[in-house]
């Protein structure tokens, strides 16, 4: 071996030497869910996104961008598509599912408290339309239309659609602690109600409504 090619893998070796003290000294280790401090990113949570709209504009934004079930179905005239920019909001944007912010009144008929995706089945004053009209009091709802007809948040915050589902999910779970936990649901059949509440639209058979504000008198 020449004197270069010696020299040549002193100088090799020696950076080599270097690299793994360098990486070495700059390895963190940093502990489970710990991760932020060192990022600076903070971890999602769409408890706290859903807790304080719902503290800080809730009341005041269903209250102020409800409008009334026989309203909207009069104008309507079948097609809910055409009130979109009127009283709707799309789930994407401008895109996705149409959902709308109602109000209204009527008497329970039928409660299904039994159920895991439960309702009550709602005879509606002055409504002489053929769907059935039902109001989720859970434990598990259907759609996302309370998330969806809230303007002040969107999809477009969110990393992807588990995020955005669980923003959804949020929704529910302080629907179900403030406004259903509250009620006597087996003593509900046959008593007057009132309600703020959102739907999506979809088979034209059933209005299926998830409330906002219940009373049942």
């Amino acid at each position: 071996m020449s004197f270069f090619s010696s020299k040549r893998n002193i100088v090799i070796t020696a950076i080599a030497a270097l690299f793994v003290v360098y990486s070495a000294a700059t390895v963190t280790v940093v502990k489970e869910g710990e991760e932020a401090k060192l990022t600076g990113e903070v971890a999602f949570d769409p408890t706290t996104v859903a807790t304080n709209f719902w503290q800080n504009n809730a009341d005041e934004y269903f209250a102020k961008n409800a409008v009334d079930f026989n309203t909207l179905v009069a104008e309507a005239g079948g097609d809910f598509t055409t009130l979109a920019s009127k009283y709707g909001h799309y789930s994407m944007g401008d895109s996705g599912e149409l959902s709308f912010i109602i109000k209204g009144t009527g008497t329970v008929e039928t409660v299904k408290n039994k159920l895991r995706a439960g309702y009550l089945s709602l005879k509606l004053d002055g409504y002489e339309g053929n769907a059935q009209i039902r109001l989720q009091i859970g434990p598990v709802f259907k759609g996302s239309a309370v998330r969806d007809t809230i303007s002040l948040i969107s999809y477009k915050d969110y990393k992807n659609q588990i995020e955005w589902a669980q923003v959804s999910v949020a929704f529910h779970d302080l629907i179900s602690k403030n406004v259903l936990a509250p009620i006597d649901m087996a003593a509900a059949e046959g008593k007057k109600v009132e309600f703020i509440g959102c739907f999506t639209v979809g088979r034209p058979s059933q209005i299926l409504i998830t409330p906002v504000a219940l009373k049942i008198e």
